[in-house]
């Protein structure tokens, strides 16, 4: 097997997005396919639930988002490290982690960033982008409420995982463990990797007032990654920012201390700011800390490979 690896790397580059299109749309017409023969609808119409939607229409809803989100993100993303590289998890970036005081910080430090990003929306859901705009966003968010409906524990389990887990995995995998690493290569800069791959992780979210906090988002996940040298670290952190919203939207169903809270308009700013103060610290604990990618992280080759081959000496 001749794996990616040997070839240049914009031939690389493109065998992979091939590869995202081409098990994006198999997967979309799949279960497209299936969803007409078995219940009698097609994957465009649960792209249009919302919380007045039927229980049974918003499952299905999360069903295709599942499919849509791992056959877009993680699926391209291992399949491709496996054809690029024989050592596929370390080419993808799931090594060691450095410690496991790096997972905590990580946790504590997407937590308390968590309410200045909400700020960040807030404010500019404030500023008036037309009409249009306007209701796009109205869409997104009547199927977010749809989505966190969750009256069981089973509920809440379900979308904890098509929410949380799976794009925390697949979009890690995705931004920072491939297309990072492309960026790197072919820049040669670890910063404008981090920037290039946190506006595409924003654009790709289709969310007009949360397009700048999202954004920050994806660069401190990226940040993350390059700290710790580790995707683990990312995952875990992307998967506690994903989570706690759903874990607090879980709580407000039988809370309404919790669900006041979640609905409020009004920006907390002392959250915001005691938030903003225990990021500053995790940040400053991790760095000390710190366990970056090697100066040659996006390598596609060891040293002792590229060397030549010992010639025999004539007598």
């Amino acid at each position: 097997m001749k794996y990616f690896r040997y070839y240049p790397v914009w031939l690389q580059l493109i065998l992979f997005l091939s590869l995202v299109f081409t098990l994006t749309s198999f997967s979309i017409l799949c279960l497209n396919v299936l969803m007409v023969k078995v219940w009698g609808i097609n994957v465009y119409q649960t792209m249009a639930v919302n919380d007045h939607s039927s229980y049974a229409l918003v499952k299905l809803s999360e069903l295709v988002q599942a499919v849509g989100s791992s056959f877009m993100f993680m699926v391209p993303a291992l399949l491709f490290a496996y054809l690029a590289h024989p050592a596929a998890l370390q080419y993808i970036g799931l090594r060691k982690v450095g410690s496991a005081a790096q997972f905590l910080l990580v946790i504590i430090m997407m937590l308390g960033a968590r309410p200045l990003l909400e700020a960040i929306s807030g404010l500019i859901g404030q500023i008036d982008f037309g009409a249009g705009v306007k209701k796009s966003q109205e869409a997104n968010d009547t199927i977010m409420r749809a989505y966190l409906t969750m009256p069981s524990l089973g509920d809440f389990l379900r979308v904890f995982v098509v929410m949380a887990i799976i794009p925390a995995v697949g979009e890690e995998f995705f931004f920072r463990g491939i297309l990072m690493r492309f960026t790197a290569k072919i820049s040669r800069s670890i910063w404008l990797s981090i920037v290039f791959t946190a506006a595409l992780f924003a654009l790709t979210h289709s969310n007009i007032y949360g397009l700048a906090s999202i954004f920050l988002a994806g660069a401190l996940l990226a940040g993350i990654y390059y700290l710790t040298g580790s995707l683990w670290c990312s995952i875990a952190g992307h998967m506690v920012f994903n989570g706690s919203q759903i874990i607090l939207s879980y709580i407000g169903n039988t809370n309404d201390a919790v669900r006041n809270f979640e609905n409020s308009q009004t920006i907390q700013w002392g959250l915001v700011g005691g938030g903003a103060v225990v990021f500053a610290i995790a940040f400053y604990l991790l760095w000390k800390i710190r366990t970056p990618l090697a100066a040659n992280w996006t390598e596609d080759f060891d040293a002792p490979e590229t060397l030549p081959e010992p010639q025999e000496q004539s007598n």
